[in-house]
């Protein structure tokens, strides 16, 4: 079974609108509103594959009521802890004529150093029948900047495989308690190692530092151009299929979802990252967010070329 961490859940609003400019007034084409937060579109597509997946994180307010329903339509076991403060709110608008995207993201709510205590024991709980756990996106206020190393070092402690991608500071803190999995993006890296990194050997080099530190499977996430990995003493360079793209909110996430899945099954390494890319792919097919079908992914698996880098 699989744990989904959505410290800081949302509504997603997507909106499509062509032509979008500031300082105008438009009519969506299309609008969707979906339980969000990173770890929730994680969890989403791990079920479409067919996994047992759990979510958790914290909920709160009319927001959070409407997320948590959501959750459990979509048929995720849903473990969130309900807290005082109210739930956020996320817009996108995603302009495809133009082939932009804008996002809008609100804070949420502020987390009394009470119901983070408690949710550091529901957590422990939790962990009882899992084998991977993915903790996604930023945290809302209240909870300390390194929190996410004090779940990674619990969960390393009970000897269950941990895959952190969060950005910034979140990411910077967790990642000194060596998760087993991270997938930082171009601007990520650089922010982690404090510089400006000009081709991909620079980023060969950091990912030897990340696996030199323990983390087991480090990965570069190159947008369009794929990502880049460690296995054992090899480099590979994974490249998804070329696409028309529908919608890329919830890529990220649909990558995460197929890693953790494999994982969880057991499946080699190579596979991991193949299926995480298959599903990041299918994704962006749907206007939805964090939406995949099992028979696309299952035809985008068998075209991700997996190419040695000396």
């Amino acid at each position: 079974m699989l744990l989904a961490i959505t410290m800081n859940p949302a509504i997603d609003k997507v909106y499509s609108v062509d032509d979008f400019a500031v300082n105008a007034v438009f009519r969506p084409k299309d609008m969707t509103a979906t339980a969000g937060g990173k770890g929730l579109n994680v969890a989403r597509v791990a079920h479409l594959l067919g996994e047992s997946v759990t979510a958790a994180g914290l909920l709160g307010g009319n927001n959070g009521q409407f997320i948590s329903e959501e959750v459990q339509k979509q048929g995720i076991i849903s473990q969130f802890m309900e807290i005082t403060g109210e739930s956020r709110i996320c817009i996108n608008i995603t302009d495809q004529k133009n082939t932009t995207s804008t996002e809008i993201l609100e804070n949420g709510p502020t987390v009394s150093s009470q119901e983070l205590e408690d949710f550091l024991e529901h957590y422990n709980k939790l962990l009882d029948g899992v084998d991977v756990i993915s903790a996604s996106g930023s945290l809302p206020e209240g909870i300390p900047v390194d929190f996410y190393k004090t779940l990674v070092n619990i969960a390393k402690s009970r000897d269950k495989k941990f895959i952190l991608d969060s950005s910034g500071e979140y990411l910077v803190e967790g990642i000194k308690s060596i998760p087993y999995m991270i997938k930082p993006n171009q601007d990520e890296v650089e922010q982690i190692v404090g510089q400006r990194l000009s081709d991909i050997s620079d980023y060969i080099g950091v990912l030897w530092e990340f696996k030199k530190q323990g983390i087991g499977l480090p990965v570069i996430s190159l947008g369009r151009e794929g990502c880049l990995t460690v296995i054992n003493k090899q480099v590979y360079h994974f490249k998804g299929p070329l696409l028309e793209v529908k919608n890329t909110v919830g890529s990220g996430d649909s990558f995460i979802a197929g890693c953790a899945v494999a994982l969880s099954q057991g499946r080699k390494l190579t596979d991991v990252i193949k299926l995480g890319m298959a599903c990041g792919a299918a994704n962006t097919q749907f206007f939805k967010t964090g939406m995949v079908s099992k028979e696309l992914v299952d035809d985008y698996f068998e075209e991700i070329k997996c190419i040695e880098v000396n």
